[in-house]
């Protein structure tokens, strides 16, 4: 009887899993600003990329659940072109995150400006609470779900998203100021660095994006 019962209610709903990737997308970007961190001061971030290949392999496996747990259900509370495409950018961030790191192995820049440093460490602080925040907001999904859809719930939900979209702005102004801090100085570092440190504040911006997309996509659904 209890075999039954799983197959027809799955003991784990889509929106608790995709919760769990949210948290682990919560991880990856809190490793990427410590590995930045290190980074910045010199010091070796192997290990930090172990630990992202880590949080890619759960997500990987919370992926392909979300995947068979819908093709079982015959209704749930959201489209699921739109959950998953939801997924699609939650999973992007911990991609992105490793791109990163990964770059980061690549190239030792010595000598960093002071004043670079500090922004990008302010940068990476805006993503990575940014994304702390997207965690929320799934959250919050789950607490509208479970009202019902209450105004209240909706309301509170779209009050989290609008941090997101002001963190997304304010993060836009700082990658931008910092490329231009960065190419203002092509006299006194090397063109391929400049160059370099610029690609890892796109890859940022980019996190911050993705993270942007995934609350304007959850209150697209709820308003829906």
């Amino acid at each position: 009887m209890a075999n039954i019962f799983n197959k027809l209610v799955p003991y784990r709903s889509p929106l608790e899993l995709f919760i769990e990737h949210t948290i682990l997308c919560v991880e990856a970007a809190g490793v990427m600003k410590e590995a930045i961190k290190v980074y910045l001061n010199g010091g070796n971030i192997e290990g930090f990329s172990k630990k992202i290949d880590e949080f890619e392999d759960k997500a990987d496996g919370i992926k392909i659940k979300v995947r068979e747990i819908y093709s079982k259900l015959k209704w749930t509370y959201f489209n699921k072109s739109d959950f998953l495409d939801i997924l699609h950018n939650t999973d992007s961030i911990i991609d992105i995150t490793d791109d990163v790191l990964k770059m980061l192995t690549m190239n030792k820049v010595e000598n960093i400006p002071e004043d670079v440093a500090k922004d990008i460490l302010q940068l990476s602080d805006l993503v990575s609470e940014s994304v702390i925040h997207m965690s929320e907001v799934a959250k919050e999904l789950r607490l509208i779900v479970e009202s019902a859809f209450a105004p209240k719930e909706v309301k509170e939900g779209d009050e989290r998203v609008s941090v997101v979209e002001k963190e997304e702005h304010s993060s836009d102004i700082l990658g931008l100021e910092i490329g231009k801090k960065l190419f203002s100085k092509k006299y006194e570092m090397n063109a391929v660095d400049i160059m370099f440190l610029n690609s890892i504040i796109i890859l940022l911006m980019r996190i911050e994006d993705r993270a942007k997309n995934v609350v304007e996509r959850i209150r697209m659904i709820t308003h829906h």
